[in-house]
C-alpha cells in the first residue's frame, strides 16, 4: 500500500504545509517523538512532490544508525534505548555539514529539504544554534522554517496508542527504532523540568504531555529560528506507515569518512566536558 494524502486540503494544517513547501527551501519539524513528525514529514513530501518539487530529507533516527556501528556502540553503547551523548553530539555535528553539502549540491529552486529535528537531549540541537559557519545564513534566513507539530491531549492519546500497535506489529523497519514509551514519558518529563529551568511555565503533573508547555519549551529553543506551532486538533485516519515514502530524491546520510571523522574529534573530547555540553543541550 503507498503513501497517501490524508490532510483535508481545506485544513490548517493542509495550508501551512502546502505554503511552507511552496516558499521554503528547507522545512524542519521539530518536536518531541509521539507528537505526529513523521506523519507530518510524510505529508509534507506528498504535497510537495505534487507541486513538483524534488524532495531530500534529513532525519535523526536514520542519520544515527551509520553511527552505530558495532565498534562505537562498543565504547558508547546504548542505555534503556537512549543513544549516547557521543553519538548524539556527532550526528548534530554532521547534520550542519550535510544541511551545507546538501545547500551547495543542489542549487536550483526545485530542490526541498524536509528534515525531522527533535531537538531535545541534543538530538540535532546543532541546527537550531547559532554558529560562526556556511550554513548558518540558511538556517537562520526566511528559506528555512521549523514547523512545531502541537497535537492536543485527545490528538496525542491516539498517537501513543498507534505508536504502541506499530511497536507490536511494524508495518515499515523505521518504525522498529521509534522511541519506546518509557522513553516519550521521559522526555516529557525532561521538557517540564526544562520549562523550570529556563523559567518558563510548567506542569503540575511532571511527566505528562501538556501541549501548551511542551509548544513555550520549543518555541524558546527555536527563538534563533523562524518558527511556527502546527496545531493538530483531529485525528487522521492513517492506513500506512508514516515512513511509506516514494517519491524522494535523496537522503542526507553520513558517509563512512564522516563517521569515522566525528568520532575521532570525539574520541579526543574528554567525556566529562562532552556530557556536561550535551546536558545542557537547551541552553543556547
Amino acid at each position: 500500500m503507498t503513501a497517501e494524502l490524508v490532510l483535508p486540503r481545506e485544513s490548517h494544517v493542509f495550508q501551512t504545509l502546502h505554503q511552507a513547501v511552496l516558499e521554503r527551501r528547507c522545512v524542519f519539524f521539530a518536536g518531541l517523538p509521539g507528537v505526529g513528525k513523521s506523519l507530518m514529514i510524510q505529508q509534507a513530501a506528498l504535497i510537495a512532490h505534487e507541486a513538483g518539487r524534488a524532495v531530500h530529507l534529513l532525519q535523526w533516527d536514520v542519520a544515527r544508525g551509520a553511527f552505530e556501528t558495532p565498534g562505537i556502540l562498543g565504547r558508547y553503547p546504548e542505555v534503556d534505548g537512549v543513544t549516547h551523548a557521543a553519538i548524539r553530539k556527532a550526528v548534530g555535528l554532521w547534520a550542519r555539514e550535510a544541511v551545507r553539502r546538501w545547500d551547495q549540491a543542489h542549487p536550483e529552486d526545485r530542490h526541498l529539504l524536509i528534515g525531522e529535528t527533535p531537538l531535545i537531549g541534543n538530538r540535532l540541537i546543532e541546527l537550531a544554534q547559532r554558529r560562526d559557519d556556511g550554513v548558518e545564513p540558511l538556517l537562520a534566513g526566511r528559506q528555512t522554517l521549523f514547523l512545531i507539530p502541537a497535537p492536543s491531549r485527545e490528538v496525542r492519546q491516539a498517537i501513543e496508542a498507534a505508536r504502541a500497535r506499530e511497536m507490536a506489529d511494524p508495518r515499515h523497519d523505521r518504525e522498529r527504532a521509534n522511541a519506546p514509551p518509557t522513553l516519550v514519558r521521559a522526555h516529557f518529563k525532561e521538557i517540564n523540568q526544562v520549562a523550570g529551568l529556563l523559567g518558563l511555565p510548567a506542569s503540575r503533573s511532571g511527566g505528562d504531555y501538556d501541549p501548551d508547555v511542551y509548544v513555550g519549551v520549543y518555541r524558546r529553543l527555536l527563538r534563533f529560528r523562524h518558527a511556527t506551532v502546527l496545531p493538530l486538533t483531529s485525528v487522521l485516519p492513517v492506513r500506512v506507515s508514516p515512513y511509506d515514502l516514494d517519491e524522494v530524491a535523496s537522503e542526507l546520510l553520513p558517509t563512512r569518512n564522516d563517521v569515522d571523522r566525528l568520532m575521532a574529534w570525539v574520541d579526543g573530547r574528554s567525556q566529562a566536558e562532552l556530557q556536561r555540553e550535551v546536558d545542557d543541550w537547551y541552553r543556547l
